[in-house]
């Protein structure tokens, strides 16, 4: 019975071997009330077989087997392949240099305009007592070429001790045309110590300066 077994099994294995080689076996001949019994007994040698082989089993690992890749010696195409590099020409832009308007303004009005102070009263260097009250009159000609507007242009505080009383910026009386007069009175007081005191006023419209003048007492 073991022999029948045996040969049977044999039999089984050549036939496997012989078709993973590409040939094609002389058909054996099984019994057919001895066929199941020799697949079982061929699957059970296998099974032997395959566990003889099989490495062994490492506590706590699944098992798995994991492929190593041993890198070859010899370079590939693709390691030794020369890069292709595609170089893409960059053009200098070119500046091209515009010129610079050049804006040139043309003044309305021209400042320090000429003027002659025809008549001042009280004259240079008048003396008052300390604290005197009195007016200081100009009379001055207008001799440039712009009209002194009347509404437009100021008669304006600039600078020395300040005897006058109602205020730094005051109103031109009346205009005056190239050629014409204007008189400009402003009411003082003469300080309360003695020495020489002086102011000056001038004629403007906005930053423009159209005439520059000035007075001077001396208190007693």
């Amino acid at each position: 019975m073991n022999n029948k077994r045996l040969k049977i099994m044999l039999m089984v294995v050549v036939a496997i071997f012989m078709f993973a080689c590409g040939l094609t076996p002389a058909p054996a001949v099984i019994p057919p009330e001895q066929l199941g019994t020799a697949i079982v007994q061929t699957a059970a040698a296998l099974a032997s077989q395959t566990a003889l082989y099989a490495p062994p089993t490492v506590p706590g690992s699944d098992n798995t087997a994991t492929a190593i890749i041993i890198p070859s010696s010899t370079p590939t195409e693709a390691e030794t392949a020369t890069p292709f590099i595609v170089t893409v020409a960059t053009r200098t832009p070119t500046i091209t240099q515009t010129s610079t308007a050049t804006v040139t303004i043309t003044p309305t009005k021209t400042p320090n305009q000429p003027c002659v102070v025809a008549a001042l009263v009280p004259a240079e260097n008048a003396q008052f007592g300390s604290g005197a009250f009195f007016d200081t009159v100009w009379t001055v000609i207008n001799t440039g070429t712009m009209t002194w507007m009347a509404g437009n242009v100021d008669f304006v505080y600039q600078t020395g001790t300040k005897m006058h009383l109602y205020g730094d910026i005051l109103d031109i009386p009346s205009t005056a045309s190239p050629n014409q007069s204007l008189v400009l009175i402003v009411h003082m007081q003469a300080p309360t110590t003695k020495g020489t005191y002086s102011e000056t006023w001038s004629i403007k419209e906005g930053s423009n300066i159209y005439c520059t003048i000035s007075m001077g007492i001396e208190v007693k």
